[in-house]
């Protein structure tokens, strides 16, 4: 199957260099951490009554943990579409894809699962990291309910993120504006504070980015809360999935019909 093949060159591709396996887990991990001290010192202890009463989970190494950890994954995507086409361009071999039987898009598709599992690999260290490093109280009962949430979302992220491999193949390099998204999701998504801190109009911006909704019904089901707790969050993840997958492929055949024109290479 082609799309198992796409798969299995990337992950001999990353893992076959242990330096660089390793300095991406450091990366997390001290992204992470920093950002953790940070939060602890705004709020003046681990505990937020705050952050309780407005998320559900008031330990803020949790809260921070758990959308760190997310929102890597939720741009991963968005990086396999960038960097991962870019590649395909540089070294000439774009073309060779589109002519090839298995097809530009599902190329696409297995380049970004690809690099959507790879970053899950990562993140689950750095998770685990986190929660013994921080003393997370996490049962493996609450992780297990939140498994079919993830999967929702991983979907959701993938067709958001797919969007951007049209806008490679047009632009060409396109990283520094990719990298602008990625943050502005960071910031406006509820990451690291709750999104009742922020002004009004940026909550509502927030509402048609998936991370938004997956980070928080993860957050309640880790905490204990059933799943009664997360419909509203489900609903979302359920009404973004497809609007978002339709607004990729609409906008990825756009591109393949303009960089037919325009050509592949030039890069």
């Amino acid at each position: 199957m082609a799309l198992l093949a796409v798969i299995e060159k990337e992950f001999r591709m990353f893992f076959r260099y242990p330096l660089r396996v390793l300095s991406s887990i450091l990366v997390g991990i001290v992204f992470l951490v920093q950002f953790v001290y940070f939060g602890q010192a705004v709020l003046g202890g681990r505990y937020s009554s705050l952050l309780q009463a407005s998320t559900g989970v008031g330990d803020y190494p949790t809260y921070a943990l758990i959308g760190y950890v997310l929102w890597w994954v939720s741009v991963s995507p968005i990086e396999a579409s960038v960097w991962g086409i870019r590649r395909e361009l540089q070294r000439g071999t774009l073309e060779s894809n589109v002519a090839s039987p298995m097809g530009l898009l599902e190329m696409v598709i297995s380049l970004a699962l690809s690099w959507m599992l790879m970053d899950s690999v990562i993140m689950a260290v750095v998770f685990l990291s986190g929660v013994v490093a921080f003393g997370v109280a996490l049962s493996w009962v609450a992780l297990l309910k939140a498994l079919p949430i993830v999967g929702l979302a991983f979907l959701a992220f993938l067709g958001s993120g797919l969007i951007f491999a049209g806008l490679v193949m047009v632009f060409k390099n396109i990283g520094p504006f990719a990298q602008i998204f990625e943050f502005l999701i960071l910031f406006i998504s509820g990451v690291f504070f709750p999104l009742s801190t922020l002004p009004g109009w940026l909550v509502m911006l927030s509402e048609p980015i998936p991370l938004t909704h997956s980070a928080s019904a993860v957050r309640k089901l880790l905490a204990g809360m059933p799943y009664s707790s997360i419909t509203n969050e489900v609903l979302w993840l359920i009404a973004l999935t497809p609007l978002y997958w339709l607004m990729s492929y609409a906008i990825f055949r756009w591109a393949e019909k303009t960089a037919r024109v325009m050509g592949y290479g030039g890069y």
